[in-house]
């Protein structure tokens, strides 16, 4: 009877954790979206800092790669449902850009995690993500000269990628986590 109760706190335990890292980034996400437009300081259209990356990069470091995928994944729709761009470009520019970047950060964390420290694993992923969109942009609109949007985009990715970065370092250094029963910093 206790192995069933304990099974059963950590799946909502899970499901908590998991409701909450979505609600932070879709929350994140909002925010850039309607009061931070950088394409209204920097003229290149769907220019954003990522601050919803921040929760990204914790759960890397905190969480294994399931949940990561799938709070990504969750994110990305339920902004996109609240947004209203669900299955248009932005949307798969989206999809593809995250699966670039968590492909490429998750294989740094796994394989290379003391060459990399979290920000520059995030710049990395940030240049991963600008490319994975270029790369979907060119495959819907095969016609669009993305050799005129790479520099730009590679060039936002350098500051876009530090502060994610850096923002996700303070809060994986203050492990506000810590207070459920210990740390979870466990890579499964």
């Amino acid at each position: 009877m206790k192995n069933k109760q304990t099974s059963n706190r950590e799946r909502i335990n899970t499901i908590t954790r998991i409701s909450v890292y979505i609600a932070l980034g879709v929350v994140l996400n909002l925010l850039e979206t309607f009061l931070v437009p950088l394409g209204l300081v920097v003229r290149i259209p769907g220019a954003r800092i990522g601050l919803a990356n921040v929760v990204t990069l914790v759960l890397l470091v905190t969480e294994g790669p399931g949940m990561l995928w799938g709070v990504t994944a969750g994110r990305i729709v339920l902004a996109a449902l609240l947004t209203g761009t669900l299955f248009s470009v932005p949307f798969a520019l989206s999809v593809g850009g995250s699966i670039a970047a968590l492909s490429v950060m998750g294989f740094l964390w796994r394989h290379l995690p003391r060459v990399f420290s979290l920000s520059g694993i995030s710049v990395i992923g940030a240049v991963a993500h600008n490319c994975g969109q270029l790369f979907v942009l060119y495959l819907l609109i095969p016609g669009t000269r993305i050799s005129y949007l790479l520099p730009w985009a590679l060039l936002l990715a350098l500051p876009s990628g530090w502060l994610t970065g850096y923002l996700a370092q303070r809060i994986v250094d203050q492990k506000p986590w810590a207070g459920e029963g210990g740390d979870n910093l466990g890579r499964t």
